[in-house]
């Protein structure tokens, strides 16, 4: 244990939103939460630039009259650090790596989760006007040149990440933090079908999410059952692009919380087959741990971040060729998925919000499990 105080600082550069639907909203508040379990009282920066720095001078006032912190672990935003305020401008640009230059003086390790690079691939220069891009790109490239003087550990979604940030970046310690999952009660499917039971929440816009081959699978294979969770919005503007609606075993879905829930509780398999996009070498989407979460196996294809985890944790199968033959191999084989159901169930403890919390204390100031 860190000293008797278990005292750490969570720094985010932007608001928290408890409403959040995204996973970029969703899993800072899933790692205080995480934190907290893990026995650490937790100071919260966040908020807009002036809130960040009013926090920021109670806690610099509290560490002058004698109060311990661990460490600090920080969340980047999907903008870079300087334009997080309304406005996107850089109206604040010492606040936050002012406040993590203060923490290194009192030596108080800094870990940042950094969330995404995304601004370094083609499709973000296809998806932001010009002069956004070309103003935004400079603050990315600050954001890391911070990084890389003020912080102790850098966690990454996934390790293959790395190989995308630039060589003169070097960071002393750099590792992968995927999300973490919440403490579900897996109940017994009673759902009784004899069809295999498959399972896709997330987004189904191309290129990033391209879902044609997971929809090849299934089609003409009746013993096959997919369901779809997806914003509405996006399926009525991709509605003709995949037109799936003649496909009695392809079920659409929107909604969110006990909605994604009762879907999960009748899947025997999640899938993650979107057609293959370099941006999906090193993704690790949200609900990869959440269908662990549920006890629900996943099917994914080799070389990517998704494939690395499925292995390592033995959470799944990780398949390449025909989908469909893989996947109607499932369905007549049912013992498989039951088998391996119990190995995810078995992964779970090592994969729940307050592991990801007490890997990141070990890592900066050797908090033991």
């Amino acid at each position: 244990m860190p000293g008797k105080s278990k005292k750490m600082i969570f720094h985010i550069p932007l608001p928290l939103n408890e409403k959040a639907a995204s996973a970029s909203g969703i899993r800072p508040l899933k790692m205080i939460k995480g934190f907290k379990e893990a026995g650490f009282e937790v100071e919260i920066v966040s908020g807009n630039a002036n809130e960040r720095k009013t926090r920021i001078s109670e806690i610099i006032n509290k560490i002058k009259n004698g109060e311990k912190y661990d460490f600090c672990y920080s969340e980047s935003s999907t903008m870079p650090t300087l334009l997080t305020d309304r406005g996107h401008l850089p109206f604040h640009p010492f606040v936050d790596f002012g406040f993590f230059k203060e923490l290194k003086r009192n030596n108080i390790p800094i870990g940042l989760f950094y969330r995404d690079i995304f601004w370094a691939f083609d499709l973000y220069k296809k998806s932001v006007p010009l002069h956004k891009r070309l103003f935004a790109l400079p603050f990315y490239k600050y954001d890391l040149k911070k990084y890389n003087e003020l912080v102790d550990v850098l966690f990454l979604p996934s390790l293959r990440m790395k190989d995308a940030i630039p060589a003169n970046i070097e960071i002393p310690k750099v590792l992968a933090l995927p999300s973490g999952g919440d403490k579900v009660d897996i109940g017994q499917n009673n759902d009784k079908h004899s069809a295999l039971s498959i399972l896709y929440v997330g987004g189904i816009v191309p290129p990033l999410y391209d879902l044609n081959p997971l929809f090849e699978a299934v089609r003409k294979r009746p013993m096959l059952h997919l369901t779809v969770v997806c914003r509405k919005n996006e399926y009525e503007a991709m509605k003709s692009h995949y037109n799936i609606e003649s496909e009695s075993n392809i079920e659409i879905v929107h909604g969110t919380g006990k909605i994604v829930d009762d879907c999960y509780s009748k899947a025997d398999v999640f899938a993650i087959l979107c057609a293959f996009y370099e941006y999906w070498r090193f993704a690790m989407p949200f609900k990869l741990i959440e269908s662990l979460a549920h006890g629900v196996p996943v099917v994914t294809y080799s070389g990517t971040a998704v494939a690395d985890f499925v292995e390592n944790n033995n959470a799944g199968w990780v398949i390449d060729g025909n989908y469909g033959d893989f996947l109607q191999n499932l369905a007549e084989n049912k013992e498989l998925v039951e088998e391996k159901k119990a190995d995810v169930i078995k992964a779970i403890p090592e994969n729940t919000w307050e592991a990801r919390a007490l890997f990141v204390a070990k890592q900066l100031c050797g908090e033991k499990k």
